[in-house]
């Protein structure tokens, strides 16, 4: 492959055209173009996630990955985003719980154990039924 040809990869995959239309423009085989876009971190159309896409956090370039897709630089970006973006959580087992030392309602997720709303209530428990 000519360094013409991977410049026009680069430049129509960025505009968001597809494997096929490369190829067809360029005369080179869809594998080829796929394979040279996968290496170079070119996967992503339009800075949709995936492998060579942009963090939906941070919006920096993600490197590639043969494991699985990946969707943010880092961990810290990672949980920012989980953060910032709660609903979008598929919690199953939710607990909704009186706490025993204040009597405010709570939620906890994935215990259904839990007796108190927080620390704080767990210590003033503790305190009180200490000698």
């Amino acid at each position: 492959m000519t360094r013409l040809q991977k410049s026009e990869i680069a430049h129509l995959r960025g505009d968001g055209v597809s494997y096929n239309k490369i190829a067809e423009v360029l005369g080179v085989s869809k594998d080829t173009v796929k394979s040279y876009c996968q290496r170079n971190g070119l996967g992503a159309v339009n800075g949709k996630p995936g492998n060579g896409g942009l963090c939906r956090q941070c919006g920096q370039p993600l490197g590639s990955s043969a494991l699985k897709t990946k969707r943010f630089c880092c961990d810290a970006c990672r949980m920012e985003w989980w953060k910032a973006h709660p609903e979008r959580l598929n919690r199953r087992a939710v607990y909704r719980f009186m706490c025993a030392t204040c009597g405010v309602p709570f939620e906890s997720y994935g215990n259904k154990e839990r007796k108190y709303c927080s620390r704080a209530c767990y210590a003033k428990a503790r305190a009180v039924s200490s000698p």
